[in-house]
């Protein structure tokens, strides 16, 4: 296990993952995109908000690509 600090939302987060330090940046930089480009489109959204219409995004993305994968 390894410490991994990222940067989401205007916060530092410290992972303990197994996963290589570059995976996890990566995955908190996607994390962290996402959120601004909602932000920017939602401005009267708050953080919280944002966060969850940022995972459901997420989420769907990994959806779909699991059924194309599975094709």
């Amino acid at each position: 296990m390894q410490r991994t600090t990222i940067h989401i939302a205007g916060q530092d987060y410290t992972i303990v993952s197994e996963e290589p330090a570059d995976h996890v940046r990566e995955v908190g930089f996607l994390v962290d995109s996402k959120i601004r480009e909602i932000r920017e489109q939602s401005p009267h959204l708050d953080a919280r908000q944002a966060a969850v219409l940022a995972a459901i995004q997420i989420a769907s993305d990994h959806v779909k690509t699991k059924r194309n994968v599975g094709e």
